[in-house]
């Protein structure tokens, strides 16, 4: 199920193709979920949160700084990506319907969003960021992410990752208010107003 979310959001994920891809029967389907579809869709988008969250959790914690974290996060991404086919962020084509469709589902697609944002947040504050400061660049910052996932699923063109990550630079660089303006680009990483080497691509 989290597969068909990611690739054809909810509406158009319908039971008969889930029964007829997973091998299971309509009655373990309700046995199991006895909400049908709808809690299933809940799981399953639940399910792929956690993922992304383990998935950018290490990226972050494997790195020395938040901005060097999210650039190895979007490399992941570009990684998976079978050749210039972005599979895009697993939440979003359900959290773009869910509004209109089903108020659980949007609570689920929201606490994924906020999970991923806080882990930034908390990042950027073991750095010295404000709680403030800290929170609204991760709010941007998550939206440079999924904004770029979007634009690379849609367009099937995976530069929209590496302009994500100059712009992670660039935002991680200026925006901290304690980071002393001659630190500021040395702090995000930044080698001479380019990515640094080791997140640079072919």
């Amino acid at each position: 199920m989290a597969r068909l979310l990611r690739d054809q959001g909810y509406t158009a994920s319908g039971r008969a193709q889930l029964l007829a891809e997973s091998g299971i029967s309509n009655g373990s389907l309700y046995h199991y979920f006895p909400g049908g579809m709808e809690e299933l869709a809940e799981a399953a988008l639940a399910a792929s949160g956690r993922a992304v969250a383990d998935a950018l959790s290490e990226a972050l914690d494997r790195a020395p700084n938040t901005a060097a974290g999210v650039i190895r996060f979007l490399d992941i991404a570009r990684d998976a990506a079978d050749g210039d086919e972005c599979a895009g962020c697993p939440v979003a084509p359900t959290a773009l319907e869910s509004p209109m469709i089903s108020p659980r589902l949007r609570d689920v697609a929201a606490q994924c969003f906020d999970e991923w944002e806080a882990l930034i947040a908390a990042r950027l504050r073991t750095e010295g960021w404000k709680s403030a400061a800290a929170t609204q660049t991760a709010s941007a910052t998550l939206a440079l992410i999924e904004g770029a996932l979007l634009l690379a699923r849609v367009s099937g063109q995976l530069s929209h990752l590496d302009n994500a990550k100059r712009g992670v630079l660039t935002l991680l660089a200026g925006s901290n208010p304690k980071t002393p303006a001659k630190g500021r680009r040395q702090s995000a990483g930044v080698q001479g107003g380019r990515l640094p080497t080791k997140a640079k691509r072919d």
